[in-house]
Parts: structure tokens; sequence; C-alpha cells
């Protein structure tokens, strides 16, 4: 039962102190932590606050009580918004941390004035929860919570609803399995997931707030938002939330027992300053809704949550609080979900290291045929169709590949020619693929301007990055292959008794450092990518017109930057540019048949029960429209993943990602 029920003298007490728009209308011995829901059309909000040992109480946007939840020990608590089960059943849940029970409840939020919150799920964890926090990734849908303890441990949960329940979608040996555990450090004191931007903040209490990457499929290394003082703005860390605002704005407030309530840009991590509120004598709970924050007044004889506006909070601090939003409207919308069939094994290098993808057909047996890829930190690796790697030829760093099947050599032989941007050497790398069982082999090039100590073509741009390839319109295979200050050069390869010839036959520039690139052999044009800017286009051909044309920009809605891989898909009816939009983890469509017209973006998601899971963060791309037998006979699309775990969601090295092409046209059309 609550300590204390406000009268209406009590309350004016309070309102002729300060300027608070709604206060709780009850007071408990502890309050921990709380969230805020906002309803479908954002006229409806609900303030949900742990309370230890007194459980959980649900408040409207007045403040009046409707529900108490008793006999739990809470602790933590946040919202989100549309859970969805295999049918495409959604609910809103809240997670509420129970560390008498070393576990965590769910709760669907109906809005029901008399219950609100009816439990759908409980979640055995490795740890005593001091607290929790929910995040959604954006753009496939899927949920996860988190939770630490008092030793600065962090599990994270994938979460799935059954229709009826909610629990961990991965299990072993039917027992939930975390996706992701770490040591953060010392004492935490609050986490809050920023699913837009696919951020994880933890706070240390007296070390400062890290940063990492909110989903396990895209975790980068960690950072600092700022630390305690001297050397920050921070003092005794208690709690902390994110107000969202349109168009990726917004601020992370901080309390903070010392330093009051202290402001970040939500996507710079600027530093915005510090306020103080009269009447809320320590800074310790702050959670924000569309409306205003609600802080909790913790040192009041009786404690109580109460209302900061908008308007108050710009008076306090200066900051603008405008077109805000809940995590229900950050969905990104517009892009449509494919699932990988399989991926090859991970490279054998740590770090950074898989990087661009090609395909040789073999015409005998479709589905037989090869991946060929890169190892930047080794090698070339050949890969099947199911992902099992057949050849490792280490050797250089090569960057990017191509291939151009059916070249034919002075001897008239008929060779499948592959180049890769070796920046070991600053070189061009040649080699052949054939069908035996160490299909990659090496090329030497022994005239043109070359390596003094290896049989490459040396390259005159800075750093040999980029790679594409094409056939002139009479069968003369090229290679262009461009460097960090933007210079591409275009090299004429013939090949005679098994070596190679290589002749620069001119340079082109874009404004900044590209790197993927692709040429269109019908058209006998070269798309460029410019990584933080723009597509450009040029003539393909050796006497061409060397001037670029954009072709699309960077508009941080179909392609935000960096612009990494380019490939076509290519069929009697088709012609599709395809771009890895590596900002947002998408891959954006153009119809060339259609004068370059946007078509859709996707996304590649992981598949739980076939093991695999989705690409972030790409790099290089390709796609073919060659029927490969069975498993691809419209052909398939080709993606480095940047962040691989496999099936525990367990780290691994990172490998590339094959996608059934039928998948991708299910979602074009």
């Amino acid at each position: 039962m609550p300590r204390f029920q406000h009268t209406l003298l009590a309350t004016a007490l309070l309102a002729a102190s300060s300027t608070y728009a709604a206060t709780t209308s009850t007071s408990y011995e502890d309050i921990a932590d709380s969230a805020v829901w906002q309803s479908a059309d954002d006229q409806q909000s609900l303030l949900i606050s742990t309370l230890e040992g007194d459980g959980i109480a649900v408040y409207d946007a007045s403040g009046k009580e409707l529900q108490h939840i008793e006999d739990v020990e809470a602790l933590g608590a946040d919202v989100r918004y549309g859970l969805r089960s295999k049918d495409g059943k959604k609910i809103d849940i809240a997670a509420v941390g129970l560390p008498d029970e070393d576990a965590i409840a769910f709760y669907q939020i109906n809005g029901k004035a008399n219950a609100p919150l009816t439990e759908v799920g409980r979640l055995s964890l490795e740890i005593t929860p001091e607290g929790v926090c929910l995040g959604k990734n954006a753009t496939s849908g899927d949920m996860f919570v988190a939770s630490y303890d008092e030793a600065g441990n962090l599990v994270q949960y994938k979460l799935a609803f059954d229709g009826k329940q909610v629990d961990s979608a991965i299990q072993h040996n039917g027992k939930p399995t975390f996706v992701r555990s770490m040591n953060v450090g010392g004492e935490l004191s609050g986490c809050a997931m920023d699913d837009e931007t696919n951020t994880l903040y933890v706070a240390e209490q007296n070390i400062g707030v890290w940063v990492y990457g909110a989903d396990p499929e895209n975790v980068k290394e960690r950072a600092l938002l700022d630390v305690v003082e001297p050397l920050g703005h921070l003092e005794e860390i208690e709690n902390l939330d994110i107000v969202y605002q349109a168009h990726g704005k917004g601020a992370i407030v901080i309390a903070d027992e010392g330093q009051g309530f202290v402001l970040y840009d939500r996507v710079s991590h600027k530093f915005l300053g510090k306020f103080d509120i009269a009447g809320v004598a320590e800074a310790k709970l702050v959670s924000a809704s569309t409306q205003q924050l609600w802080i909790g007044n913790t040192e009041l004889d009786e404690s109580v949550y109460q209302t900061l506006s908008w308007n108050e909070l710009e008076q306090l601090s200066g900051y603008k609080a405008e077109n805000t939003l809940s995590p229900r409207e950050l969905e990104i919308k517009g892009v449509e979900l494919v699932r990988a069939h399989a991926e090859t094994k991970a490279v054998d290098n740590h770090g950074d290291a898989a990087d661009d993808p090609a395909l040789w057909y073999n015409t005998e047996s479709p589905k037989d045929s090869l991946i060929i890829a890169t190892n930047k930190k080794g090698g070339l690796m050949a890969y099947d169709l199911q992902g099992n790697e057949i050849q490792y030829l280490e050797g250089g760093k090569p960057n990017n590949v191509d291939i151009r099947q059916d070249v034919i050599d002075a001897d008239g032989n008929q060779i499948a020619l592959a180049a890769a941007s070796n920046r070991k050497k600053n070189t061009i790398t040649l080699y052949t693929i054939d069908g035996s069982s160490t299909p990659i082999k090496v090329l030497p090039a022994t005239q043109g301007t070359l390596h003094p100590e290896a049989p490459e073509l040396l390259s005159s741009v800075d750093e040999v990055y980029g790679l594409c390839m094409s056939r002139g319109e009479d069968g003369t295979p090229y290679v262009f292959v461009n460097g960090k200050d933007g210079q591409i050069e275009q090299w004429r390869i013939s090949v005679h008794n098994g070596e190679a010839q290589g002749t620069v036959v001119r340079t082109l520039n874009v404004p900044s450092q590209p790197e993927g690139c692709v040429v269109d052999d019908r058209t006998q044009t070269l798309y460029v990518g410019e990584e933080d800017h723009a597509i450009w286009t040029f003539d393909a051909r050796e006497n061409g017109n060397a001037e670029g044309k954009i072709f699309a920009k960077v508009d941080g809605k179909h392609l935000i930057d960096d612009i990494e891989g380019l490939t076509l898909y290519q069929t009697k009816e088709q012609n599709l540019l395809i771009a890895s939009s590596q900002g947002n983890n998408t891959y954006t469509v153009f119809d060339l048949n259609q004068q370059g017209q946007f078509v859709k973006s996707f996304a590649i998601i992981g598949d739980d029960e076939r093991g695999t899971d989705g690409a972030t963060d790409t790099d290089g791309i390709h796609a073919v429209s060659q029927n490969l037998g069975e498993a691809f006979p419209s052909g398939l699309f080709l993606a480095q993943d940047w962040y691989n775990i496999d099936s525990q969601y367990k780290t691994e090295n990172q490998n590339f990602k094959i996608v059934d092409w039928r998948d991708i046209a299910k979602v074009l059309k």
C-alpha cells in the first residue's frame, strides 16, 4: 500500500514551489526506475514505475495511479512497441527486473484504465538484475532486452513472442541463451538503447557513460560518451534516458547526483549543458515521454515523480525539444526484409578482413559455380554455393575482386580472368579461375608497369582500393582501379602464353574517396561509388568522355554514407543497379531501364531456424542472374558481413552472406 496519498493541500504547496504540471498521486518508500508508454495515437501515456519491495505502480498522464502490482521486488523498467509473433500479432511490452528471482518479467501494455499491465512471461537470468533496458532493431524489428548486475556484468537476450508468452528467442537445451555477455567495469547504474542509431548506453556510476552497438549483429568497439570530473562533466551517474526528435535529432538526458541533469546531443554526443530543478535536491531518476520529462524526486519526505514540460526544459537549459517522437515511431519504413539463405565459412583473420565477393559461373555444372572473395589481410578464397571453403590462396592484401569470363587470349584460348586490388604492394594482381580443386591461379604480369618485386601491375593511385572489370565492345578486358584520393585508372589487359600485359589507357577522377565500382558491359557504363557523396557514371570505353556525371546522391533516405559495394543484376528484361548503403545496413536498388529510377531498399536479416545471421556494415556485394541450379534458379546475391555471429550469437570472423534472388525478387515487386 502507498505510504502517502496526496491531499489537495499538499499538491497546492508543491505547485507553489515549482511549475510541475503533474505529480504522481501516490508515494512509496522507494522508487527505483520508470519508463513511459505512449499510445499509437499519442493521446494517452502511462508512467510505469518500479518500487523495489513495493512492486510496480502504473500512472496515467496526470499522475493518477491506475494499477499497483504487489508481491514482487522490482528494479529497472523499460518499454518497447510492436514485438511481433510469427503470425503477425504485435504487442507493446514493459520489461521489469526481478532481483529476488534472478529474472525479468514482461508485461503486455493494453492501455486499459483498470489494469493496463498483464504479465506475459518471465525470463530466467544468470545474473541478479539491478536494471533493464529494451531495444528494437529499427530495420528488422528484432527486439532485445539487456540487464546488468552489481558486479558490472551485462547480458542481452533476443526476444520472441509466440502469441501468448514472451521468452528468449535463442534456447540451448531448453534454457534461454543470451546473445551477448560482457563485463562493463564497476558499479552500473543505468542503461538505454537508441533503436534508430543502434546504440546501447551503459552508465558506470563513478566512471562515465559507455557507448556500444545495441544489436549483437552490429557490435562496435565501445567508446565513452563522457566521464566524471575533472576530465568530463559528470560526477555520480544515477540514471539516463533519451529524448527522440524527428529527423534524427534528440538528446540524451543524464540524472547525475552531483551535477544535476546533464544533456548531450543524441547523434554527435556533444555536451549541451546541464541544469538544476527547483525542489529536486538530487538528480536521480529521469524518463522521457513525447510531451515532457518525468523527474523522480526521491529526496522529498514522500518520494514522487513530477513532470517537467518542454518549455520549462528550454528555460532551464536552453535546449529546445520539438517534434518529439516515441520509440514506436523510429521504425525504418520502406525497407524490405530478406533472410540469409546461407553463408560462407568465416575468413581466417580477425577484424576487418573479408571485403568483396564475385562469382565464377560453371557453364558445365552451374550448381558447382564458385564464390571468389577477398580476405584483405591475406589472400583470395573460393567457396562453393553452400559456403564451404574450396581454396584459400594466400598472398598479398586483396581488397576488391572482379571476374570476366569468356575472355579470349592472344593464343585463341578462352579463359576466366580475375583481378584484385592488392593493397600490400599497391598493385593489381591477376588470376585465372577454373573448375579444378585449386580453382584460383595467379596469372603473372610480365609486361607493362610492373612492381619490382612481384609479377603484378603497379598502380600510380595513392592507395589501391576499389576495383572492377569490364569487357570492351571488341571483347578486350579492362580493369578499373581507384585510390583513396579519388583517382581512377583504366588498364587494358592482354594475355599471351600464360602471361599478362597491362597498359594504363586513361585516368578518371571523383572529388573524394571512392571504393565500389561496377561496369555495365551492355552500355559500356562505369558506375563509381564516392563513399560520402554520390554514385557517378562514366563512359567505360578507353576513348570515351572522361567527364563523370552524378547518378544518385547520398540523400539520408535511399543512400546513407558510406556508399560501398556496387553490383548489377541483369536479365533480358531487367537491368538493376544495387548499392550497399552502409550507413543504415541496407541495399538500394535502381532500375537502369527506367533512367535509374529508385525501386526499393532491402536489408538482409538472419534466420534463426537456419542458423544464419544477417548482414551489417556491408562492404562488397555481388549479384548473379544466371540459373545456378535447384537452390538458386534465379541467381543469388552476395554481401560481406562485417559483424558475423554463429547460431548461438557468438562472435566469429567476418564472412559473406548468400541470399536466394527469388526472395529479393518478391520484395521488389
